[in-house]
């Protein structure tokens, strides 16, 4: 059953959300308390900028966004309140040579750290293995709590392990780990094993992504990520035509689950199995814009949302009142198994539109016929929770919903 503190969420940074200062802080304070104890970090972006042999470089994140100076300032002020902690992430697919070689480099960025350090920062994603081995980070920030990133690609209980005597203390788990239970119960051993055996000051914890919509295993997704880090957003209206947009959204292909390794969980017997294994469950978004005025927070909050409205879902069926429907906390939704659960997706909610919490429609969300309470549904989720996407030879998804067959996505081009 879910706990306290178990889900970590983005804080919005699209380029369209740098007048919004406060806006996150104020939707945070607007929303119910349930919701606060549930959120474990919040997770943003800052630049390191620097100036190497005569030329401007920087360190940042396969995103290219990061939070304005008074978003950081709202960030910390949610820390110091709420009692939420804030995670700053820093996983550069790139390798900082500089930071590694030079000293006086090194230096900067450690003075860039510390300047978040000092005001309270206790958890940092670094991506170099190479900073994290060698040390000087926890010499020099010993309460900090490292993440990997999870471009890692950490998939199995040794390389957990491993990453654990690098020098991370919390593991930051491949997307394909979603489709590989038999896995986490392995990598739920060995870190049982490693906390008890050598009883560290920080006890390690886990983190899985969910929810991002990307294939398993893509192979674009390095070259993706660098694009990113220095033109952000770009890839989406450029290089993604010869990819992406071809499994994505688009019939006859659409949302199959197999296009995108995000956890099917549909009731909360299968998301228990999941959350009994690992700490904390993570959901992206710093991409996500605010679109309204930064004044305008009065009877806005930040909520979970029941996406049965997106009309590019396979399992989709027409459902009335055809409205948004949101929850105050995930806690509730869970005990009440409102199927699908990874229909819900974090966001915000205008109050003002959408009238109380979806307790008003509560028989209705558990009476409503979707797909995953079918005999058939709950067959592929069955299959999706162990099937380590290798859908070449298994093509259930396809089966299931009635498409044509084939071995990878790669071979798709989709209509809208």
């Amino acid at each position: 059953m879910a706990r306290k503190k178990f889900i970590s969420i983005p804080h919005f940074e699209s380029f369209k959300n740098k007048s919004h200062n406060n806006t996150y802080y104020k939707l945070m304070k607007n929303s119910s308390q349930k919701f606060k104890d549930e959120i474990h970090d919040i997770y943003f972006g800052k630049i390191f900028r620097y100036t190497y042999d005569g030329r401007e470089k920087r360190y940042c994140n396969p995103m290219g966004v990061e939070a304005t100076d008074p978003q950081i300032d709202s960030l910390f002020r949610i820390q110091d309140e709420f009692g939420i902690e804030i995670s700053l992430t820093i996983n550069s697919v790139e390798t900082p040579h500089e930071i590694l070689r030079d000293e006086n480099i090194q230096e900067q960025f450690i003075s860039f750290i510390r300047s978040f350090y000092e005001r309270g920062l206790r958890s940092c994603t670094i991506g170099s293995p190479h900073l994290i081995r060698s040390k000087v980070l926890h010499k020099n920030f010993p309460e900090m709590r490292w993440k990997n990133t999870v471009n890692h690609r950490v998939a199995d209980a040794q390389q957990v392990i491993n990453y654990i005597f690098l020098g991370y203390d919390t593991i930051l788990l491949d997307r394909s780990i979603s489709r590989n239970l038999n896995e986490l119960k392995r990598i739920r051993k060995a870190v049982d094993y490693y906390n008890n055996k050598y009883k560290p000051a920080k006890k390690v914890l886990t983190s899985l992504l969910i929810q991002e919509g990307c294939l398993y295993s893509c192979p674009f997704k390095k070259e993706h990520d660098s694009i990113g880090e220095y033109i952000s957003g770009e890839y989406f209206t450029t290089l993604s035509k010869m990819t992406c947009d071809n499994w994505r959204f688009k019939e006859p292909y659409g949302n199959l689950p197999r296009n995108a390794i995000d956890l099917v969980a549909a009731d909360k017997e299968t998301f228990n199995e999941f959350e009994n294994l690992n700490d904390i469950f993570k959901y992206s978004g710093r991409f996500s814009i605010f679109p309204f005025q930064p004044g305008d927070t009065k009877n806005k909050k930040l909520c979970w949302l029941f996406e049965h409205q997106k009309k590019y879902r396979f399992d989709y069926v027409p459902f009335t009142p055809n409205e948004t429907i949101y929850a105050n906390n995930m806690f509730d939704v869970i005990h009440d198994n409102i199927m699908p659960l990874h229909w819900w997706n974090f966001g915000w909610v205008n109050t003002t539109i959408v009238k109380g919490d979806y307790k008003s429609r509560l028989k209705i969300l558990q009476e409503m016929p979707n797909f995953w309470k079918t005999d058939k549904g709950k067959r592929l989720e069955r299959i999706l929770k162990t099937c380590r996407s290798q859908c070449w030879d298994c093509h259930e998804c396809e089966k299931t919903f009635d498409t044509p067959l084939f071995d990878s996505a790669l071979q798709l081009k989709g209509k809208r």
